[in-house]
């Protein structure tokens, strides 16, 4: 049967992932399993030599079919047999999902399912030329609001919960403040800072080819967009980028400063798998995981803090200073009942030391860690924000 409507590109994606991660984990499970197995067994090395022959045959089959079943549904889908992976909500949330596990593999070998980041309406990227901002949103106005998703998200994963509040955050901005907001996706299996150097040069580009000359900018991010933000203003700042000093709000929603507890637990299981050697296998998928998962155990946003380092085998923080905006306010948003970023990783304010941004106003606001990408009564805040009433509050305010 000839792939659906939905599958081809799809299952090519899901096909190369199997065979870059499952297989390989499979194989050297199986090997630890029979070496054990022929080591407790008299007669020799040839059965175990055999054995080993015969797997080695087997798995190169399982891989080879994988490949070439994933090359084949790419022609395919190519030729037109199959609707691409970007057709429908629920296959780009699949191809966001495996670039944040192996998005800078994908990028360092220039696959076609490597995202590249991009402003993004009704699941089309838009071109950073000023006749495509024209053309994408009507009606521009000069206040800007960029939304930045967070790790394994898109910029679909803003409707979270519409059904029930309703709402967007982009409908109440739209509704309450002068701003028009903008919706970006990126590759978040690269590294936080290469993704911050990016988006430095799009709001480079925004600025300068905005319909209308753009007056302020708000930047908003969830979990990892909060970090990827810091670091795009890290490097406008070095830069001298034009679109820095018009920027009036930084607002991070649930976003891991300090580093994710989450990841960090990944990182010791990983080490208590390869002490046994049936499981090390499983502790190099874990340790294989992508550059911005493990960005996120220490909150790194820049290139500086993980150049040259062995960041799977290390443990600790390692952050730099990064300098905030002046002229901007800085606004960070806890959940309370988040299980991946602690409510003092998002407050970024570590104990015995400075806190990232000096004057931030911290927030807390009932349910989990997703919610945050669309919570009624803080769009109701941000809207606030965005409007500069008022233009910075004082620690600890709740937004619930």
């Amino acid at each position: 049967m000839p792939p659906t409507p939905r599958t081809a590109h799809s299952a090519a994606l899901a096909l190369g992932f199997a065979d870059d991660v499952v297989v390989p984990c499979v194989r050297e499970v199986h090997g630890a399993v029979a070496r054990r197995v022929f080591g407790a067994v008299a007669g020799g090395r040839a059965p175990q030599l055999a054995h080993d022959a015969v797997a080695a045959v087997a798995y190169a089959g399982v891989s080879g079919g994988l490949r070439g079943a994933s090359r084949g549904l790419r022609h395919l889908a190519d030729r037109g047999v199959g609707a691409p992976v970007e057709s429908s909500r629920r296959t780009r949330m699949l191809r966001s999902a495996i670039n944040a596990l192996v998005g800078d593999q994908l990028a360092d070998r220039d696959d076609p399912y490597a995202l590249s980041m991009a402003l993004r309406v009704e699941g089309e990227d838009v071109v950073p030329e000023p006749y495509a901002f024209a053309l994408a949103y009507p009606g521009a106005r000069s206040e800007v609001v960029v939304l930045v998703h967070g790790l394994g998200e898109n910029d679909d994963s803003w409707d979270r919960g519409v059904d029930r509040h309703g709402a967007t955050y982009d409908d109440v901005l739209r509704d309450r403040t002068d701003a028009t907001p903008v919706r970006l996706r990126y590759n978040t299996g690269r590294h936080v800072s290469d993704n911050g150097a990016d988006l430095s040069n799009l709001l480079t580009k925004i600025v300068a080819g905005w319909p209308v000359p753009v007056t302020r900018l708000h930047l908003v991010g969830h979990s990892m967009g909060g970090l990827v933000i810091r670091s795009a203003t890290a490097y406008g700042v070095s830069r001298r980028a034009a679109w820095t000093d018009a920027v009036a709000t930084v607002v991070c929603l649930g976003t891991p400063h300090l580093g994710a507890p989450l990841e960090r637990a990944v990182h010791l299981g990983s080490r208590a798998l390869g002490l046994v050697p049936e499981s090390l296998p499983f502790a190099g998928v874990l340790g294989a995981r992508s550059a911005g998962i493990v960005d996120l155990r220490h909150g790194y946003v820049t290139r500086e803090e993980w150049h040259g380092q062995d960041l799977t085998a290390r443990w600790g923080d390692g952050r730099l200073a990064v300098a905030p905006l002046p002229r901007a306010s800085y606004h960070f948003v806890a959940a309370r009942a988040d299980v991946m970023v602690t409510p003092g990783s998002a407050a970024g304010a570590p104990r015995g030391a400075d806190a990232v941004v000096g004057g931030a106003s911290t927030s807390r606001v009932s349910g989990g860690h997703l919610g945050l990408l669309n919570h009624p009564r803080l769009a109701a805040r941000l809207a606030e924000w965005v409007a500069g009433r008022p233009a910075a509050l004082p620690a600890g305010t709740l937004a619930d």
